[in-house]
């Protein structure tokens, strides 16, 4: 609701403003908003405080709802609001509900996305475009038949040869490193097959930057690996995704078009900052 902020006559004297009812506050990056509704009966209101519990952390608006910021990530909050004129404000509200705000840079589960032992692609669609990056993290294994396999990323269902990759490869005793341009997609890491112990498992981490950002082409980073009882490898990479457009969809595949296991999970999160 708006605040009346016309200007008093010269010399008139403003009866106080009532005390207004609070509504939802709702948990935000390091920060709260609040709602209220001003009372119709007393003097114009020309602001609205909201005080925290605790800290006593004030935020000051003139519509609803009201902003608070400089709350500490994981303490739980409730809020009182009141109202402010020239001639002074009102007493404060009843208390809100409790809201416990998030990290400046936290990350929130999206959706996870499991193998079916029938399928070799893992697809996150309708990505929402809130957040500062993405960041995947799964374990893996396919039916191929060998000791491990790569997996690739592809955007927006993109198939044309717009992608770029870079890797680092070491296995403990030597290193490989190489590039490619012009692809289909982008190398994003490996995972266990199907001639490794049943047990072990291929992990990682993608980080996808900026992936809203329609202003510049997306980046993409990962780090991943397998032990296989001391054999195993680990692989940096880094990609280029030559398109400005928002991602809304992450399509994940593996260089043998083979099936990912059922015991496959890859999780997205959203990154806020």
């Amino acid at each position: 609701m708006a605040i009346n902020s016309a200007t008093p006559r010269v010399g008139k004297i403003l009866d106080l403003p009532n005390t207004p009812t609070v509504g939802t506050a709702t948990a935000g990056a390091e920060l709260a908003t609040v709602a209220y509704t001003l009372d119709t009966v007393g003097g114009p209101a020309y602001s609205v405080t909201a005080l925290s519990n605790p800290g006593s952390i004030t935020g000051t608006g003139t519509s609803s709802p009201v902003t608070v910021s400089g709350l500490t990530a994981g303490t739980a909050y409730t809020f009182t609001v009141r109202t402010n004129n020239p001639s002074g404000s009102s007493a404060y509200s009843s208390a809100s509900n409790s809201v416990t705000p998030t990290s400046a840079n936290s990350y929130e589960s999206i959706a996870t996305a499991n193998g079916t032992g029938s399928s070799g692609t893992i697809t996150f669609s309708s990505i929402p475009s809130t957040y500062q990056h993405l960041q995947i993290r799964y374990i893996g294994r396919v039916t191929n038949a060998d000791t491990a396999d790569n997996i690739f990323v592809q955007f927006n269902s993109d198939t044309g040869s717009n992608y770029a990759w870079h890797y680092l490869q070491g296995d403990g005793s030597s290193a490989v490193a190489g590039a490619a341009s012009s692809q289909s997609k982008i190398l994003a890491g490996r995972v266990s097959a199907a001639t490794a112990t049943t047990e072990i498992m291929g992990a990682g981490v993608l980080d996808l930057l900026d992936y809203a950002n329609t202003n510049k082409y997306k980046t993409l980073r990962t780090l991943s690996g397998q032990d296989r009882n001391g054999g195993g490898v680990i692989v940096m990479t880094s990609g280029l995704w030559q398109n400005t457009a928002a991602v809304s969809t992450i399509t994940i595949t593996n260089g043998s078009a083979t099936n990912f296991t059922s015991t496959s999970t890859f999780a997205l999160y959203g990154i806020k900052g």
